[in-house]
């Protein structure tokens, strides 16, 4: 398995930040499990999202007894329109101030003509939809309480288009913009947000999309590094790109490159911004 050189990490500012309560849309397994795993062991109370009820509760239980952390379990459907606006009313009294947006897997070798058009679209409603509500609503509310933060699950194939996962990789494209536009326009009003755009993980959702494959699973990332590396960015970096695919060697420049750009656009809109209102 390929492994990760982690930054340094305050967990103790972590959680005066991005404490008491989180959020994991997409909590059940995989990488949500792995954030869950970690922001337990910090102390971080947990809002655990996902379509299964029983996988839900037995990672809180579990969670709560080793930790000693409160769980509130909300069994969800994220291909639902409305689904994310419904996540921000669900935990209107708690103090959440981390919203972590990780569901949005699909199997490779789908041909978008091929399929259902209804297909396309409730993964749409998934990874742009119920994405940019969720952002709104909690981004609002930490506004609010002055502080908080978002991490938002993308993958490396938003980078650019990939055939066969033809919505998938449009609508993670949409991901790591949506991210690095809120990146710029959160400056300095103490509400981080951050996107990864991630490798291939050894994930139960990967083992089951190549179950039979011959796969090299040496080549997969551990999920629990990436969720590391992301929660050690956020309020630092407005991707992260992990080295991955044909291209890897160039990823670390592609992530310079994309933060140059930002950067210069954003001074290029905040002098636009002021001269339009002189």
């Amino acid at each position: 398995m390929r492994k990760i050189d982690l930054p340094p990490f305050d967990r103790a500012a972590f959680v005066d930040k991005y404490g008491p309560w989180a959020i994991i849309a997409g909590a059940s397994e995989g990488t949500g499990a792995c954030y869950a795993e970690q922001l337990a062991a910090i102390g971080i109370h947990l809002v655990l999202v996902s379509r299964r009820q029983e996988a839900l509760d037995a990672l809180g239980q579990r969670l709560a007894t080793e930790h000693g952390i409160e769980y509130r379990a909300i069994t969800a459907d994220l291909t639902e329109q409305g689904a994310g606006s419904r996540l921000v009313e669900a935990t209107a009294d708690l103090d959440i101030g981390l919203y972590i947006s990780n569901a949005g897997a699909d199997g490779a070798g789908n041909s978008f003509f091929g399929e259902p058009v209804d297909r396309s679209l409730r993964l749409l409603t998934m990874n742009a939809a119920n994405v940019l509500e969720a952002v709104h609503g909690f981004g609002n509310r930490f506004l609010k309480r002055g502080k908080g933060g978002v991490i938002v699950m993308s993958s490396g194939a938003g980078l650019g288009g990939q055939p066969w996962l033809v919505m998938y990789s449009a609508t993670k494209a949409f991901e790591l913009n949506f991210v690095e536009s809120l990146w710029a326009e959160l400056d300095g009003q103490n509400v981080d947000i951050v996107g990864v755009a991630a490798p291939i993980m050894d994930t139960p959702t990967l083992r089951r999309a190549t179950e039979g494959l011959g796969m090299d699973y040496s080549m997969a990332y551990d999920p629990a590094d990436v969720c590391a590396l992301a929660l050690a960015s956020l309020g630092k970096e407005p991707l992260v790109i992990v080295p991955d695919g044909p291209d890897e060697e160039k990823i670390p420049q592609i992530q310079t490159d994309r933060k140059t750009r930002l950067v210069a656009l954003a001074e290029w809109g905040k002098a636009y911004t002021a001269a339009a209102n002189c």
